[in-house]
């Protein structure tokens, strides 16, 4: 089996679903990677896809990108092989208002958008990346935690800047890593859904003391974040806040989602400091563990830690595996990327 079936929560310190991977034996071919402009990219990029029908959720969505499954630039790989999980794009990245990037791991490529147009393609190597962040000056960071075990980054043309090991001080498995991050003072992975080690400074060259942090930081630079369930059953999630400054705790809040607790899907934040994290929650029937009333649970907390928001969306429409299934804009808009028969689309969520 290529990969094995990602599970997400249930992991002390949880800063986002946990994805178990299996690895790959076989060599992976490395590529000089290029930057495809978005003039290569045909007007339509795909036919409407229609949204998630079952579970009716209070807030609308706008459809921030669509494509159709397939390999032409707009388009997004997709894998159903007999012998392996099926796999659509990895993960989500969303940075300014309008801009986001898709890992398109089985065509060996990130897309990156802005208003909903492609702007341009960045090839990688292989096709194990799991996940990426968008970074200062329009680079892009990739992660590869488990057949070539780096973290790659790119300049805006698609250029390599550096391929950093991933395995070192502060990550003894590249399997340990649940994630990369990116800010104006470097390029980060998460450890076990806990700390955060920097791994390189923002222009992409390695850190060889790589110190660690209190979680993942926030989009505004103030605060380091984790989360993890505290109580499944009840429908509990505990989010620990610290003040990345001095290095104390700075707020603890609970999201109560009313329901048991599936997966935690979303850890992230805007650029004015609110944090927003995600559950997938639902009642399992005990006859078959089917996962039944299910619905994702946003919950957004103000820089000091007060609850200001809560939206209720439709249940997860595939079994795609995927890392990074949902991120937050600049703006706050929640995006979620949604794999569907016809192919993927991104909805975007607004809080009233």
């Amino acid at each position: 089996m290529r990969r094995l079936l990602l599970a997400l929560g249930g992991l002390a310190l949880v800063a986002l679903a946990a994805l178990l991977l299996g690895g790959r034996s076989r060599a992976l071919a490395r590529r000089a990677p290029r930057a495809t402009p978005a003039a290569r990219a045909p007007a339509a990029l795909a036919p409407a896809i229609a949204a998630p029908g079952r579970g009716a959720s209070p807030a609308s969505a706008a459809v921030a990108l669509r494509g159709a499954w397939g390999a032409r630039p707009g388009e997004f790989g997709r894998r159903r092989d007999p012998e392996s999980n099926p796999e659509a794009p990895m993960a989500l990245a969303a940075g300014a208002p309008g801009e986001l990037a898709v890992l398109d791991q089985v065509n060996r490529r990130v897309q990156r958008y802005r208003g909903g147009r492609l702007l341009a393609i960045l090839e990688v190597g292989g096709d194990t990346a799991a996940d990426l962040a968008l970074g200062p000056e329009g680079r892009t960071v990739v992660l590869d935690r488990l057949a070539d075990r780096t973290v790659q980054v790119y300049d805006p043309s698609g250029k390599l800047l550096s391929a950093l090991p991933l395995v070192g001080p502060g990550v003894d498995e590249g399997g340990d890593t649940t994630g990369v991050f990116a800010d104006d003072e470097g390029v980060y992975v998460e450890r076990q859904h806990g700390s955060s080690v920097r791994v390189a400074d923002v222009n992409g060259n390695a850190d060889p003391n790589r110190p660690e942090l209190l979680g993942r930081p926030s989009r505004d630079g103030r605060l380091l974040v984790q989360a993890e369930i505290a109580h499944r059953a009840a429908g509990e999630c505990l989010l620990r806040a610290t003040d990345r400054p001095s290095g104390r705790l700075a707020w603890v809040q609970r999201l109560r989602a009313g329901q048991p607790i599936v997966h935690i899907l979303m850890l992230d934040s805007d650029r004015r400091g609110n944090v927003y994290l995600a559950a997938d929650v639902g009642s399992e029937n005990g006859a078959d563990f089917a996962i039944v009333d299910e619905r994702v649970v946003v919950a957004r907390f103000g820089l000091d830690g007060t609850p200001s928001g809560r939206l209720e969306l439709p249940p997860w429409p595939a079994a795609e595996e995927t890392l990074r299934p949902m991120a937050v804009d600049d703006e706050g808009g929640v995006l979620v990327m949604v794999p569907q028969e016809g192919g993927l689309q991104v909805l975007r969520y607004l809080f009233p």
